[in-house]
């Protein structure tokens, strides 16, 4: 390994301290304040490439997990059972929240819903999946020898990640749906099943309604 190499991929614990702090904390928070002035979608797809390069080239992190489908479909059954439960409540929820908008997209605007589908997956999952999953747990697993607080953090991150709403029903969806999609991770190691487990659970949320409350523009 190249001193350049060694310098890129050290893991002296101050350091991996230090870019969890600013990662998942300091960054999130910035958004918040909205510190860069930069659309979220090109912040996102900008960062999933730099993390997917900086894994790929990672001599101790295995490439078979960028796709690993064939462990990913051990936990398929769970994965739909849980969602489809999951579902249900997205759709109970919108009903009691904002009954108005409850499958908005879907009656009103299915191109859209469609274009969602398409384009949601690719440059706002993979990014997700990537920074969330595959590099939080490969990049800090040294930092944190309990799985479950691992999960735990994973979700809470993920939450954080969604600050920039400065809504408390989306940090609180966000951690439940980080938690859960952690778990599958931690259980598979299998980016390509973590990217579909998130879609399906995003496509479903703008397709309830709920979606509404993950879009800044409407909620500022």
């Amino acid at each position: 390994m190249s001193n350049f190499n060694k310098i890129l991929y050290s893991k002296i614990k101050i350091r991996l301290i230090s870019e969890l702090l600013v990662l998942f904390i300091i960054i999130p928070i910035m958004f918040a304040f909205d510190v860069f002035g930069i659309p979220l979608m090109l912040i996102l797809t900008i960062t999933g490439i730099l993390v997917f390069l900086f894994l790929r080239y990672d001599d101790t992190f295995d490439n078979a997990q960028f796709k690993n489908w064939k462990k990913g479909k051990t936990q398929l059954k769970h994965i739909l059972l849980l969602f489809g439960i999951s579902a249900v409540f997205m759709v109970v929820m919108i009903y009691f929240i904002d009954k108005e908008r409850m499958f908005f997209l879907v009656y009103k605007m299915p191109w859209l819903l469609l274009i969602i589908s398409i384009f949601y997956p690719v440059f706002s999952v993979l990014p997700q999946s990537l920074i969330y999953r595959s590099l939080f747990f490969h990049r800090y697993d040294n930092l944190f020898k309990n799985e479950t607080l691992k999960i735990i953090l994973s979700g809470l991150f993920f939450s954080l990640g969604h600050i920039l709403y400065k809504n408390i029903l989306v940090l609180a969806l966000a951690f439940i749906a980080g938690v859960i999609f952690a778990y599958h991770y931690s259980k598979t190691k299998s980016l390509t099943m973590n990217v579909f487990e998130h879609s399906i659970y995003g496509v479903c949320l703008f397709a309830s309604g709920l979606g509404y409350f993950f879009v800044s523009r409407m909620i500022e």
